[in-house]
């Protein structure tokens, strides 16, 4: 059964009455239970894709929908709701640095219900217990590593028990030992607590770990959907480049890339 349903998907914006076409169409879904991986070279639109997936960005056109429910539209009441059903784990981990460790991770809870303080407390650190970083509670976020940082978002992204969790490059800016911890722990989300993840990043060691389906962009269209050994297999050169580390080689092997490029700079 399809947690996920992204149907037709377009977005496109205007800037200095130029439109920009960076999403053309996009269709998937992801199934309870499976971690799907975005992938694509820089400018590809994965990013957007991913905003368009949380209602950070409307799709121009199309549909989006979560646990059944079309977000295209919704109003922001209606996306509040829905947005209890997932959690994300944005690129710098996105913790406020005035607060502790412990404060962050029970900054949802408090938003979305009306638990006591000491059940938000226990919550709290039985979250960052699943993420072994309760020893770093009341820390700043200044005091912990860039790893430790990413796993207390994570702590943060889960502390509803939301059925999906979406993650914007989570190994950006780790080191192998530190980026494989992540891996760890999205794969045990999803064997041990049966989320769904969907996992926008560029690191093939990742996709290698976590992936049971994968989607590759090129200029804002799906050149891929389909399994890991779907990707592995495939004989298209940009996605053979992008498999092997040859990113540059993926991006520049069309002439129109740079304009597409150049026009999402505008």
């Amino acid at each position: 059964m399809a947690i996920i349903e992204v149907e037709d998907v377009w977005k496109s914006f205007t800037n200095d009455g130029k439109t920009v076409d960076v999403l053309r169409g996009i269709s998937f879904e992801v199934k309870k239970g499976e971690t799907l991986c975005i992938l694509g070279g820089s400018g590809g639109g994965k990013s957007t894709l991913l905003k368009v997936m949380i209602g950070a960005h409307p799709a121009t056109r199309g549909k989006v929908k979560i646990d059944g429910t079309d977000i295209v539209g919704l109003s922001e009441r209606d996306m509040n709701k829905v947005r209890r059903k997932f959690g994300v784990l944005f690129q710098s981990g996105a913790l406020l640095n005035s607060m502790t460790v412990g404060q962050n991770v029970g900054l949802p809870i408090g938003f979305h219900t009306k638990q006591a303080a000491e059940t938000i407390d226990i919550m709290v650190k039985v979250k960052l217990e699943q993420v072994g970083l309760l020893h770093a509670k009341d820390r700043l976020p200044a005091e912990i590593s860039g790893g430790m940082q990413k796993r207390a978002g994570l702590a943060r992204a889960i502390a509803l028990d939301p059925k999906i969790v979406f993650y914007d490059e989570p190994s950006a800016g780790l080191d192998p030992i530190a980026t494989a911890v992540i891996d760890e722990l999205i794969n045990d989300l999803k064997t041990k607590m049966g989320m769904t993840n969907v996992v926008v990043t560029h690191v093939m060691e990742s996709v290698r770990r976590i992936a049971d389906k994968v989607v590759m962009l090129d200029k804002g269209k799906v050149i891929l959907y389909g399994t890991l050994d779907d990707l592995l297999n495939s004989t298209d050169p940009k996605i053979v480049n992008f498999v092997n580390g040859h990113i540059e080689a993926a991006q520049t092997d069309d002439e129109s890339y740079q304009r597409f490029v150049n026009d999402l700079l505008i």
